[in-house]
Order: structure tokens, then sequence, then C-alpha cells
């Protein structure tokens, strides 16, 4: 049973007058809900020093969405109350922490992937060979074809999703995709004393492609004839974007030489990896809070910590294979014998592989599930239990197939992957689907997603 966070503005603190009145709860926090026990995160001032209060539950009260719990080993009246956001969240809660049975009925919603590989494979050789042909111009239309094969066999409650996006649009946008990139090649390549001023315009740049490749891609996605649609904007998008001046600082620090001094580069590196899951964290809460269904908007409510835990673990995996890798090599420079050196060679790939496959299963596993489970779309619920030795075998397999076959397992791979994450994802409601209304839509251009393509920005969940 997964854990709730709730996030809340102005908590009803239930005094304690034995308490230490530095110990109440300010505005704002997160209220961690775990079996049996409660955290409290105070985001001003912090409980104590880890900013954590973790406390034993004495009793839970529940009339409707209001909740008041009372803490173990203080007196009756010491506790705190609150409106959770519903009456199924609320009983949710109660039950977590008194192992009450919920009376809510929930249904869960079958997913499923029913692509084969065989199928998708002659729709993906087609689209690189033409694609090759014509010298990048049919990848738009390569883009709509796997979309569309993917989309129609991917099924929610029997109903397949739809890819509406049009190849025109999109050759559109990737011709001016490919110009903004040309545009950085030269500039960081051949004139570079117009760098300072193409690196200014990407970073004004940057927001917006973030919001109109979030748009594009929600409104020309479909569920039961209704499109997904997008409310962010630019400001928001900024705002998030250069959270602590991330981007810029490392735009500008791996733009220049600064006097050929290693260290300024290492230093700006290391800074942005060990801040960047922070910023990650904040970005998918910002493209998961205005992605919106039927007018019903998401919801994501994680702490920027745990998923920070997962890339440092993660990390740490990439790193132990980088070790064995170096000390193959190490062996190899040595002057060890032919056979030797092929077998060294050999432990060496498969090393980087493994290192490769489990260090980004453990990541996608865990942050997948994190991000899923603690997702909500109206009455609709997210279960992800994704595992990282699954996932890592699966990523290995695919691994070693794509580079034995010269890439053309490519199909296979990403149709036993989509099956194996629609096999461990459950959707749950405990409402009915017609609850979601159309809304109205709007076109938008397709130029936001295909810049944020070309230059590797993952704005999935």
């Amino acid at each position: 049973m997964r854990n709730f966070q709730i996030r809340y503005e102005n908590p009803a603190l239930i005094p304690d007058e034995q308490a230490d009145p530095a110990s109440s709860l300010s505005d704002p926090g997160e209220i961690i809900i775990e079996p049996r026990r409660v955290r409290f995160f105070d985001a001003r001032s912090g409980i104590d020093r880890e900013g954590f209060k973790r406390t034993e539950i004495a009793n839970v009260q529940r009339s409707g969405k209001a909740l008041r719990i009372e803490l173990l080993g203080a007196t009756q009246e010491a506790g705190i109350a609150f409106q959770a956001t519903d009456d199924w969240d609320a009983e949710a809660i109660e039950s977590l922490l008194t192992n009450k049975p919920t009376t809510t009925s929930v249904r869960e919603l079958p997913l499923q992937f029913q692509g084969q590989a065989l199928e998708y494979f002659r729709i993906w050789v087609v689209n690189i060979c033409l694609t090759l042909l014509t010298l990048g111009i049919f990848s738009a239309w390569a883009k709509v074809r796997n979309k569309r094969y993917l989309y129609s066999h991917t099924s929610l409650d029997g109903t397949p999703f739809q890819y509406l996006g049009q190849p025109i649009p999109i050759l559109k946008g990737r011709l001016i995709a490919v110009a903004l990139f040309l545009t950085y090649f030269i500039s960081s390549n051949l004139v570079t004393s117009v760098l300072p001023l193409v690196l200014c315009a990407g970073l004004v740049l940057a927001p917006w492609v973030i919001v109109r490749s979030a748009a594009f891609n929600a409104r020309y996605n479909a569920y039961r004839n209704m499109t997904f649609g997008f409310d962010g904007n630019y400001a928001e998008a900024a705002k998030t974007l250069y959270w602590l001046g991330l981007i810029p600082i490392l735009a500008v620090g791996s733009a220049f030489d600064w006097g050929g001094i290693p260290a300024l580069h290492n230093t700006v590196s290391w800074v942005f990896a060990l801040l960047f899951p922070f910023w990650l964290a904040r970005l998918k809460a910002f493209l998961i809070g205005n992605t919106r269904f039927g007018g019903i908007r998401g919801q994501l409510r994680i702490l920027e910590t745990q998923l920070w835990g997962i890339y440092f673990r993660g990390g740490l995996l990439f790193l132990g294979s980088i070790v064995a890798i170096t000390i193959l090599f190490a062996f190899i420079d040595s002057g060890a014998s032919w056979p030797s050196t092929v077998v060294a060679l050999a432990l060496a790939l498969l090393a980087g592989l493994a290192g490769y496959a489990f260090g980004r299963g453990y990541i996608q596993a865990n942050s997948s599930n994190l991000v899923w489970n603690n997702t909500r779309l109206g009455t609709v619920r997210f279960e992800s239990d994704l595992q990282t030795r699954d996932l890592g075998l699966l990523y290995l397999g695919n691994a070693i197939a794509i580079i034995a076959s010269a890439a053309l397992m490519t199909p296979w791979a990403v149709v036993r992957t989509m099956k194996y994450r629609a096999r461990h994802t459950r959707v749950l409601t405990n409402g009915d689907l017609v609850a979601f209304e159309g809304s109205e839509t709007s076109s938008v251009q397709a130029a936001g997603g295909e810049i944020g393509q070309i230059f590797d920005l993952d704005l999935s969940l």
C-alpha cells in the first residue's frame, strides 16, 4: 500500500499545552501518511534538524473529507486536523492509519498493449528506408506512422488511444528546429563571437519550447475522441526551468573556456548533477499539474528529496560499472596475452552494458513508480510496480539484441518494453469516465514539440 503526501497551506493545529512551541507546524508544509504513523514536514522552519517529525498515531477520526489525527504519547488534545482532497482520499488515509478496510467502490480499468514486434517492424523498416532516401524529409511521416501504431494498440478499459498529429505541421516544426540547431552549432564552433547572443536567445526561447512542446503533445493525444490539453504559460515555465539558475549556469559554464581551467567546468557539471533531480521533480510537477483531460487537471505530489535519492543510488550503479571497466582496461594495458585481452574486452563491454541497463533500470523503475503512484486525474489514480531487476534485464536484453542485429531488433525492443510497462501499471477509479467532459481545444503549432525533440528534452511522464 502506497503512502500519501498531502501538501497543506493552513492546517488547523490541535494544541498540546505540554508541547514545545517550536514544534508547531507553520505554513506551508507536507504531511506524509504512512501505515500507523504520520510524518510532518515544515517547509519554512522545520520540525527538527532533519525537517521531519515522525509520530505514532493514537486515534483517527473522519467525517467526510475532514480528518483529525491524535498523536501517541501526548495529551488527548494534541494532533492535527485537515481536509483531504475528497472522501475517497480521506477514507484511504483512515484505512492506512488504522488498518480499517475501505468501503468505497474502486474499479480497475484494464491497461493493455497488444502490439506485435513483426507488425511494428514492417512499419519501422519502411520508415527508416524512406527517411534515408528523402534525406530526412519523410521523418515527419515516420513519426506519425510509428505513434499511430503504438497508440492504437494501447487500450484503456477496452478503448484504444489515438494520435492525431499530422505530418506537415511536424515537418515545418522540424525545419525550424534544425535551423536553430545549426545556428547553435555554427556559433559554438565557427563564429564563436556570437555565441553569447545565441545562448541568451536560447535561454529566452527555452520556456516557450517547454510550453509549446507540452501543448502540442497533449493536443494531439486523444482518448474516447477527447483530446488532452495543457494550460501552462511562459512565466510558469520560466520559473520552473530557471529554478536556482541551473540551466543558465550550465549553459554559461559549458560554453566558455574559462582560461582552460578544467576544475571550473567540473564544478559546474557537479553542481548541475547534484541539483538536477530537484529541478526534474519541479518540471514534472509543472507538466502534470498543467495537463488536463475533459477539463480536469492532473496532480502530482512528491517530495523532491525522494527523486534525488533515486538518482543518487542509480548514479552509484553507473559509477560501479565505470570502475569495473577501468580495472579491465588497466589489465589490458598491462601487456596481457591476446586471449586474455579478448576476454577482458568482452567483460568490459558486458560491464558497460550491465551498468547502463541496471543503472537506468533502477532510475526508471523507481522514478516511474514514484511519479505514477502519486499522480491523480480527477477520480482516476495510478499504481505502478516496476521492478529494478526485471527492467534491468529487459534493458540489457534489448541492448544486446540491438547491437547484435545492427539495430534491426529495435522494434522488438520497443514492443516488449511497452508490454512490460503496461503489465505493471494499474489505472483505478472510484467514478465513471463519463465524468470527463470534452473541453474546447485549439490547434497548437508543432515547432515547440520538434525543437524539444531535437534537443532531447524528455517531456514525458
